[in-house]
């Protein structure tokens, strides 16, 4: 199902509508396919891996879900962030004693959580990163098309390094977005009844899986097509960035744009910003409009004087 709105100009051409309602270039076919290869390998990755029952499944059926499945994906990103500055903290000898590092007792990359690849696409996991299964596919969204689900699952395999990963994921259908000149006869029909709002039954069971476990085996590469403009071979992504410590006492800031929600572009120390920069491994997390915005040092500031007044005293250096 692709979430998008063609607009129809006097002059005969169309464009489309993101799911925030912008303005947006159509996606095509190929952009579609990439959407599909990509969520079959999600979704049967959970839907068929005996370790992995699934306990919820959430339809995605208004704009609003959208708009709040979308917004929730952001957060998370935050959070992530958040949470690894949190375990590099501790790992440098701080006192955190309600932060918990992965099993292996390493950090874990912004690249292993939240990748951008184009003005449209990203790659994210999951809204939960307390345990992030790194050897699950890596789910990529596109803003034009909108998932349909929002499912819940838990490891219960009592015996792997990921046992009690609890996973709450958006995911696309993949017949609802497989291009259409590709679909058989049979799921016209399934794909028919999906945009009228009748999800099959057997998509949204939650019955538990009652096959014997076995170890999970490591996905296939699932890069997307015509994916030349991603400098990472999937699944190992390497650490383009550095982990810059901020600095002491550094509060977060947050870019709040007109949707709600908001975007970490940087830190307040005491009342000097200091941005995001290239070398940062947390700019990862920052897209690419904000990345422009935060490279426009007149825009920025104008921004900060109006947010904070004259708190506000320049650039941190």
């Amino acid at each position: 199902m692709i979430a998008v709105l063609l607009l129809f100009s006097k002059f005969g051409f169309s464009q489309c509508l993101d799911v925030f309602n912008r303005s947006a270039d159509c996606p095509t076919e190929n952009d579609s396919l990439v959407v599909y290869n990509n969520a079959q390998k999600v979704y049967e990755f959970y839907e068929q891996n005996p370790n992995y029952v699934k306990l919820k499944s959430v339809r995605i059926k208004t704009k609003k879900d959208v708009l709040d499945c979308f917004y929730q994906l952001e957060n998370s990103v935050d959070s992530f962030t958040k949470l690894t500055q949190l375990r590099e903290r501790l790992l440098n000898g701080e006192n955190l004693p309600t932060v918990l590092l992965p099993r292996n007792g390493k950090n874990l990359a912004i690249s292993d959580y939240y990748i951008i690849v184009d003005a449209y696409r990203f790659y994210q996991r999951e809204f939960e990163n307390g345990i992030l299964n790194v050897n699950s596919p890596f789910p990529i969204y596109d803003i034009r098309i909108s998932p349909l689900l929002i499912n819940t699952y838990e490891n219960r395999s009592g015996y792997d390094e990921y046992n009690g990963d609890f996973v709450n994921v958006a995911l696309y259908i993949p017949v609802a977005v497989k291009p259409y000149r590709l679909l058989t006869d049979s799921e016209k029909v399934i794909r028919t009844e999906i945009l009228r709002g009748n999800i099959p039954k057997k998509i949204l069971q939650t019955k538990p899986k009652r096959e014997k476990p076995k170890r999970p085996t490591k996905p296939e590469n699932d890069l997307p097509l015509n994916s030349a403009n991603l400098d990472h071979s999937y699944p190992s992504i390497p650490r383009l960035f550095k982990y810059t410590t901020p600095p002491s006492g550094a509060i977060p800031m947050y870019y709040v744009s007109g949707f709600g929600g908001g975007h970490l572009m940087g830190y307040m120390v005491g009342r000097k910003f200091r941005k995001f920069l290239p070398t940062d491994e947390f700019y990862w997390s920052v897209p690419k409009w904000l990345k422009d915005f935060l490279n426009d040092d007149k825009q920025l500031e104008t921004y900060l004087k109006t947010k904070l007044g004259d708190y506000y005293n320049g650039f941190y250096k």
